[in-house]
């Protein structure tokens, strides 16, 4: 390779550097994912073959844990975990499916469930929570530790998944209420400081409803947090996190089977209990990891696919989206050094890296890991979404933009290939 100047040399030797240690850091740091989906009356709803649009949300997400609502039968449970198994990046399997056991909504028998990765987790039990309209599934899980034959301890994750009552008014309310109300008195049969995922479809309209203020109270038994407290009351325009609404994906109804109105309201929820915050636990939650998948907060009262400039998920997965549900993925991780021990985990995310820093005075270096792309266009846009500059991909590990005539500010850099947008990130000009 021929070196252009001072600062090329400099980039490369960067690259080396950043090498060595993001080989240290994913040697080092390793991830549980988490993925919470209401899926829309699957398997059959009106729109056939959606197990494969699915798979296309998976394959990017990649969770080791799908918390499932809306599943119909035991069919289509089978069918999401061998289109999971065939992605191949774990082991999956599922508890038995429990048809609901609970009294209401008997014309609409809906249930919720879970696939996970067994080479990372192992299931101790699966049973229900009893409510006066729809089951909560509760499945005990436990961290798969090498050094359990060797008395090391178990690390329990207790997971609940739910489909609270819908709709607005008084007696939803209520009946929403009377829902948590019977999880609230479970937890004090669990063990204290257990460690508690409450996850599903909440069907929530305000942060002030009764289920919500009960569910959250620091009264229970186990005490759970919702990572997005602090950003206040969700709905309205003047919200200024429209990035964590989840509900619907599509202004109009599509084939007769779901809402429609665009993004505008936070149904879906995961929630933690407090020892799955605290970073001396042996599982703790990764700060800044939970997200609404593909919400970047500007598609408000839109389709999810307009949320498309300046997205890191790509648009075939907005469009994935688009078809599969009405509701958003909700995603976070769980850290555990036991998981080190699974190396498949430790896998490099698709996307850009920057040796040389993304604060930029002239060229920026850039270069692609986790991804092998045989041609594309990486494309800069500025922050309005305004497309300044595009040249095409070349062989090169390291590569370069004209940026030292730019203005300062940040701007958007995005590799597309085939027309669709693979992933993004950020960079600033600086000087």
């Amino acid at each position: 390779m021929v070196f252009k100047n001072e600062t090329s040399l400099l980039c490369i030797m960067k690259y080396i550097i950043w090498s060595l240690l993001l080989l240290t850091r994913f040697q080092s740091e390793a991830q549980l994912r988490l993925l919470s989906y209401n899926l829309l009356n699957f398997p059959t709803s009106n729109l056939a073959g959606r197990v494969d649009t699915l798979a296309n949300i998976i394959d990017y997400t990649r969770p080791h844990l799908l918390m499932i609502q809306e599943l119909e039968n035991a069919e289509g449970l089978e069918q999401i975990t061998d289109m999971m198994n065939d992605l191949g990046y774990g082991d999956f399997t599922h508890p038995d499916f429990i048809p609901q056991q609970s009294p209401g909504s008997p014309s609409n028998q809906l249930q919720q469930s879970i696939v996970y990765d067994a080479e990372v987790l192992r299931l101790k039990s699966s049973s229900v929570v009893l409510t006066d309209y729809r089951d909560i599934n509760e499945f005990v899980l436990y961290l798969n530790d090498p050094q359990l034959p060797n008395g090391s301890d178990t690390t329990f994750l207790y997971v609940y998944v739910t489909h609270l009552k819908s709709s607005t008014g008084s007696d939803n309310e209520l009946a929403r209420l009377s829902m948590v109300n019977y999880l609230i008195s479970h937890f004090e049969e669990l063990p204290p400081n257990s460690n508690v995922i409450f996850a599903g479809d909440f069907n929530l309209y305000t942060n002030t409803e009764p289920a919500y203020t009960a569910i959250t109270s620091e009264d229970n038994a186990i005490v759970l947090k919702d990572i997005f407290a602090s950003y206040g009351d969700w709905p309205g325009a003047t919200f200024p996190h429209k990035e964590i609404l989840t509900q619907c994906t599509r202004t109009s109804v599509i084939f007769n089977d779901g809402a429609g109105g665009g993004v505008d309201d936070r149904f879906d929820f995961i929630l933690m209990s407090e020892s799955l915050l605290e970073t001396d636990n042996g599982l703790y939650y990764v700060e800044g990891s939970y997200k609404s998948i593909g919400n970047t907060g500007n598609c408000y009262n839109a389709n999810i696919t307009d949320c498309d400039i300046a997205n890191p998920v790509p648009t075939d997965v907005l469009q994935s989206m688009y078809y599969m549900s009405d509701h958003i993925p909700q995603y976070c991780e769980l850290f555990s050094d036991i998981i080190d021990n699974h190396g498949e985990i430790n896998t490099v995310q698709p996307g850009f890296f920057f040796p040389y820093g993304n604060i930029a005075q002239e060229n920026l270096c850039f270069g692609l890991q986790g991804y092998n792309a045989p041609s594309g266009v990486i494309t800069v846009y500025d922050v309005q979404g305004k497309e300044i500059h595009s040249q095409i991909l070349d062989d090169s590990n390291l590569q370069f933009l004209p940026s030292q005539k730019w203005q300062d500010g940040m701007y958007i850099i995005s590799l597309m290939t085939s027309g669709h947008v693979k992933f993004n990130d950020k960079f600033l000009i600086q000087r």
